[in-house]
């Protein structure tokens, strides 16, 4: 009791900060308040908590300058919406001091932070804003939507109002606003991937493959359909906000048609060689971008899609769906395939659903078996000869649409031991259903029991031997035997910097510095 009271008395509110820019106040409360405990020391762990007037959708932090950047945005009376107007704040972690605010409109403005530097979008332009006052200290006509942090680059589109969008890519100084490259690159299809392949080199899914060095824009192109233009249906708006608008080229434009997208493959890369697929083609091609083989693709059937390497065969996996926007949509037919890696022959291409609507929502090998889950049914089938090999159909009033198969991040408590379900028995499949319950399958794929879903934690973070596991607002510190030696109030959203743990709640932003455990 006496710590209790004593903790309460240290969470009385040691600061109120307020500032104000074009008239624009906000106030920030810090106080201390009790966070978790150590099992190990059996000691409190203390956190720092800031108070903010209005609820936290997001927060980035600066770990060059330690400053922290809230993203306030309320919702709805109802609560089902998010408010588009809201608040920016930049605050210094280490002298406890908000630096600026700025009034934002969501859906046409943005504010961005990159190695130190902080951009804000709007209006088809960017702005870098001084850190220490928020006052502007360059100009660029582009939006930035990709940031290389130690290079200082930024990559970003002309957004042209009413117009085609421009397909001109261009690399931006972050230090001074100048463009110092162009590139044309089609965003038709909006970007599907971006990645770094080296130091200073990207791959980008953007109606093909390209390679960019960031430092000149330089690279290989490998063109290739990786979408669909409706012209039979109306124009429409897609209610996306500016960056979904770079990405995609027609968030705030009006087409005259509807843009069907993600029609492509993740990407694999080896150490000489790039498998890739897309509406029209499955290709292989070496790290220079010449193309080694392609293979032509059924165009009525093919959709957003998964490949993978096994021994001499790149295997396929059709889902039967595509996306609008960010709205999944059923487009094509599920199917699984598979070609010879050397040469691009097609083995087999079956397709694995006859009816309408229907797509795959997971799958998984397991020896000479590849197993796929559909709403209502798991099918097997060879992934020697692509032949069926079973289907087995669930009652979907009982257990809801089944969703996906539950993997290594997924932990449950034993006794006093937490371990991942595969751990436990990775001779059994849990499959995660709609209805709050996950099936406990054996390889035949017959039910032997359940697992409420309410009893799982999620593995989100490891640090040295330690692993963070996370239910609902609650994270536990696991040793390597998988013992808890912590416990502290954190979701699975928290970020883990330079020995802290940072994590939002509604209103509230919580500094939980973990340095005495993890050392």
């Amino acid at each position: 009791m006496k710590k209790t009271a004593l903790l309460t008395v240290m969470s009385i509110i040691l600061s109120l900060f307020c500032f104000s820019q074009n008239k624009n106040e906000i106030s920030i409360q810090l106080s201390t308040k009790e966070a978790g405990k150590n099992l190990l020391s059996q000691k409190p762990i203390i956190g720092k908590e800031y108070i903010l007037p209005e609820r936290i959708q997001d927060f980035q932090i600066d770990t060059v300058n330690n400053y922290l950047t809230l993203q306030l945005r309320n919702l709805s009376k109802n609560g089902k919406w998010l408010e588009n107007k809201g608040n920016v704040v930049r605050f210094d972690l280490e002298k406890n001091t908000l630096k600026w605010s700025k009034k934002i409109t969501y859906q046409v403005e943005s504010i961005e932070q990159y190695g130190g530097i902080t951009i804000y979008s709007k209006g088809g332009k960017s702005y870098c804003l001084d850190n220490e006052t928020g006052n502007q200290l360059w100009e660029v006509k582009n939006s930035v939507l990709f940031a290389d942090p130690i290079e200082k680059i930024g990559l970003g589109y002309k957004i042209k109002q009413f117009k085609d969008p421009d397909n001109t890519l261009e690399g931006i100084n972050l230090e001074n606003g100048e463009v110092i490259w162009q590139r044309g690159i089609n965003r038709e299809y909006s970007w599907n991937d971006v990645f770094y392949i080296n130091d200073s080199t990207l791959i980008i899914a953007a109606a093909g493959l390209h390679t960019l060095n960031v430092n000149d824009g330089k690279g290989w192109d490998y063109f290739t359909i990786t979408g669909k233009k409706d012209y039979s249906a109306s124009a429409v708006g897609t209610g996306l906000g500016l960056a979904s608008a770079l990405l995609t080229g027609y968030g705030s434009i009006t087409t005259g048609y509807n843009l069907i997208r993600g029609i492509v493959s993740n990407i694999i890369i080896d150490s000489i060689n790039i498998y890739f697929a897309s509406k029209e083609k499955i290709s292989k091609l070496d790290i220079n971008g010449n193309v080694i083989w392609s293979t032509l693709l059924p165009d009525d059937l093919t959709s957003n899609s998964a490949i993978l390497l096994n021994n001499d065969r790149l295997f396929m996996i059709n889902k039967g769906y595509a996306f609008m926007g960010y709205r999944q949509l059923n487009f094509g037919t599920p199917f699984f395939a598979a070609f010879n890696l050397n040469t691009g022959e097609k083995i087999f291409l079956e397709t694995i659903s006859n009816e309408k609507k229907e797509f795959i929502n997971d799958y998984d090998i397991n020896g000479d078996t590849i197993f796929f889950v559909f709403n209502n049914r798991i099918s097997s089938y060879s992934i020697e000869n692509g032949i069926l090999i079973s289907n087995k159909e669930f009652d979907i009033e009982k257990y809801g649409d089944l969703k996906y198969f539950v993997g290594g991040h997924v932990f449950i408590k034993q006794d006093t031991i937490y371990a991942s379900l595969l751990e436990l028995n990775p001779h059994r499949y849990y499959l995660y259903t709609k209805s709050g319950k996950t099936l406990i399958l054996n390889r035949n794929l017959e039910t032997e029991g359940e697992i409420n879903n309410d009893q799982f934690y999620v593995y989100y973070l490891k640090k040295g031997d330690f692993r963070f596991i996370a239910k609902e607002n609650k994270t536990f510190i696991l040793n390597p035997m998988g013992n808890v030696v912590a416990e502290i109030s954190t979701s699975r959203e928290s970020k883990f910097l330079n020995n802290k743990l940072f994590d939002k709640h509604e209103n509230s932003f919580i500094e939980i510095d973990l340095g005495d455990l993890i050392d």
